[in-house]
C-alpha cells in the first residue's frame, strides 16, 4: 500500500514536470550503456520458442496420444513422428515433385520458342534497323516473357521447389523443442502434467535405453542417425540422370559433413530426442525411396519426365554395388 502510494506520487510529479530542466543534475549523469549478452539472447529465444503455440500443440498432442493409447513413451514418439510427417511433409514432398516435373516439361518447349524468337529478332533487325544491342535487349525481354507465361500456365514457380524445406524444417524444430520441453518439464515445471510426463519418460524406454531422459551411451541411435542421413544424401545424388552442377556438388558435400556432425550432437542429447531424430530420418529415407517409384509417382499425379529412372531401385543397387566393389579393390591394393 505504501509502495503504491509512492508510485502514484512520483507519477504525479512527472505529470506536472514532463520536460526536465536542461541544467538539472540529471543532465550531468552519463548515458547508460546497453550491454549485449549472447547467453541472455539465446535463452530468450529458447524460452519464446518453447512457449510458442505450435510447440504447445505438439507437446500436448503427444501427451494426449500417450495417455489415451496407453503406449510407452518411445512408441508414442515414433507414432507421433510418423503421423506428423505423413500429414505434413509427405504431401509437401509430392507437391514439390510435381513442380519440379512441370518445370522440366516446360523447359522442353523452350528450344522451339527460342528458334522462333531468333527468327523474329533477325527479321526485326532488317525491318526496323535495330542495333545488335537493341536486338539483344528485345530478345532477352521476349524470352523472359515467354518463360514467365509458361510458368503461369503450369503454375510452377521455381520458388515452390523449396516448399518441402519450408514445412519440414519448422516441423523438425517444433517437435524437437516439444520433446525437449517434456524432458525439462517446460514451460511450467510446477505443473502436475509436466512432472508426470517426466517421470513416465524415465520408465518409458526400450531395450538398451530403459530411461529416455538419459543419453544413449551405446551410441547406437546417434550412429544410426548419421548413417541414415548419409544414405539419404547418396540416394539423392545417385538418382540424378544428369551431371550435377558445381553448386549441387557443394551442397551434397555440405550435407555429408552435417550428417557426420550430427552424430556427436545426437550423442549429447536425451535419448528420447535422439529417437525422434532417428525416426524422422528413417521416415525421410522411406519417403525418398517411395518418390522414386514411377508407379507411385503416376498414382499421386506427378507427370512423367525424361529424367525419371525407369527402374530406380535396380539403378541404385547397381550404383552402390559398383562403388563398394571399387572401394574393396582399392583397399586390397
Amino acid at each position: 500500500m505504501y509502495r503504491l502510494a509512492g508510485v502514484l506520487r512520483r507519477g504525479a510529479l512527472l505529470y506536472h514536470h514532463p520536460v526536465p530542466l536542461r541544467n538539472s543534475a540529471m543532465d550531468k549523469w552519463p548515458p547508460m550503456a546497453r550491454h549485449f549478452s549472447y547467453e541472455a539472447t539465446v535463452t530468450g529465444i529458447w524460452q519464446s520458442l518453447s512457449q510458442s503455440t505450435p510447440v504447445a500443440y505438439v507437446q500436448h498432442g503427444m501427451i494426449e496420444l500417450h495417455d489415451y493409447s496407453g503406449l510407452p513413451w518411445w512408441t508414442t514418439i515414433v507414432i507421433a513422428t510418423i503421423g506428423l510427417r505423413t500429414f505434413v511433409t509427405l504431401p509437401l514432398a509430392i507437391y514439390q515433385n510435381k513442380i519440379v516435373a512441370r518445370l522440366e516439361l516446360i523447359s522442353l518447349e523452350m528450344p522451339e520458342l527460342i528458334k522462333e524468337l531468333k527468327a523474329e529478332t533477325a527479321y526485326a533487325i532488317k525491318k526496323f534497323n535495330w542495333t545488335e544491342t537493341e536486338a539483344r535487349i528485345m530478345y532477352n525481354r521476349s524470352l523472359k516473357k515467354q518463360w514467365n507465361n509458361l510458368i503461369v500456365r503450369e503454375n510452377c514457380h521455381p520458388a515452390k521447389t523449396m516448399v518441402l524445406l519450408w514445412g519440414q524444417i519448422p516441423l523438425w524444430i517444433v517437435q524437437s523443442v516439444a520433446i525437449r520441453n517434456l524432458v525439462s518439464m517446460m514451460p511450467d515445471p510446477t505443473a502436475i502434467e509436466a512432472q508426470i510426463a517426466y517421470t513416465e519418460l524415465t520408465l518409458g524406454g526400450f531395450g538398451w535405453i530403459p530411461n529416455l531422459i538419459e543419453l544413449d551411451h551405446s551410441l547406437i541411435l546417434p550412429v544410426a542417425l548419421g548413417v541414415i542421413n548419409l544414405i539419404i544424401i547418396e540416394i539423392q545424388a545417385n538418382s540424378r540422370t544428369k551431371l550435377p552442377s558445381k553448386l549441387q556438388t557443394i551442397f551434397t558435400n555440405l550435407f555429408r559433413g552435417l550428417s557426420i556432425v550430427m552424430v556427436p550432437i545426437a550423442a549429447s542429447v536425451p535419448s528420447c530426442l535422439c529417437l525422434y531424430w532417428v525416426t524422422s530420418s528413417a521416415y525421410g529415407l522411406g519417403q525418398n525411396l517411395l518418390l522414386l517409384s514411377p508407379r507411385f509417382r503416376r498414382t499421386v499425379g506427378i507427370p512423367a519426365v525424361t529424367s525419371e529412372l525407369a527402374h530406380p531401385y535396380q539403378h541404385l543397387l547397381q550404383t552402390f554395388s559398383d562403388r563398394f566393389s571399387r572401394f574393396g579393390t582399392r583397399s586390397k591394393v
